[in-house]
């Protein structure tokens, strides 16, 4: 007995360093809710006031530290019409928050997508990439499958007359995504964006 004991703790400490490296969980779960190609069809047909949008999210750089994402939006019916264009970076901010920090891509247009070939982001690097300062994203979990998310007010500020700072909030759940995005002007008015509520995606 005495002979197997130093085999049992050298087990204990090589299983202690592998539970050190184990990958975050919550951080995965959050992600993994977030890709795939998402839809808002149903709304936009109960609601006209609503483009009919795709949304698709892709994650990328699987090297790199944190979770990278490719996210865009795009108009259903002109697939060659797309709004916007973003790398995001997912990571824990603590131990109950996370972060999702965006980037835009420069020269986008230049910049053709095959979702067949993800490995085309290879060519893209850090230095490809302008940080969206202020438009962080701050994540909590609310239930097992439910995330919730918003911008700082006032954080995001817009380049577009007229607006002073964008809000972003988020509701991720199994395959369910809605984004409210705002802006407002200096006076705190709302001056951009949906009234009603936000876009509801489902996933594809």
């Amino acid at each position: 007995m005495k002979q197997l004991l130093p085999f049992f703790f050298l087990f204990i400490l090589l299983l202690s360093c592998n539970s050190k490296s184990t990958k975050d969980v919550e951080l995965n779960d959050l992600v993994t809710l977030l890709l795939g190609e998402f839809s808002n069809e149903e709304q936009a047909k109960n609601d006209v006031s609503f483009t009919h949008l795709n949304l698709i999210n892709m994650r990328i750089w699987k090297d790199q530290p944190g979770y990278w994402v490719y996210s865009e939006v795009s108009d259903a019916k002109q697939d060659d019409y797309i709004y916007s264009r973003r790398i995001v970076n997912y990571k824990r901010l603590d131990s109950s928050n996370f972060v999702s920090t965006s980037y835009i891509i420069a020269n986008a247009k230049d910049f053709e997508v095959d979702w067949n070939n993800p490995k085309l982001f290879d060519k893209l690097t850090l230095d490809d990439i302008e940080i969206r300062e202020g438009c962080e994203v701050f994540f909590k979990k609310k239930t097992s499958t439910i995330f919730s998310g918003k911008t700082n007010k006032g954080s995001c500020i817009s380049n577009i007359k007229g607006i002073d700072y964008i809000t972003s909030a988020f509701v991720v759940s199994k395959d369910k995504i809605s984004i409210w995005t705002r802006g407002y002007d200096q006076k705190g008015k709302q001056v951009w964006g949906k009234i009603k509520g936000p876009y509801k995606y489902k996933k594809q």
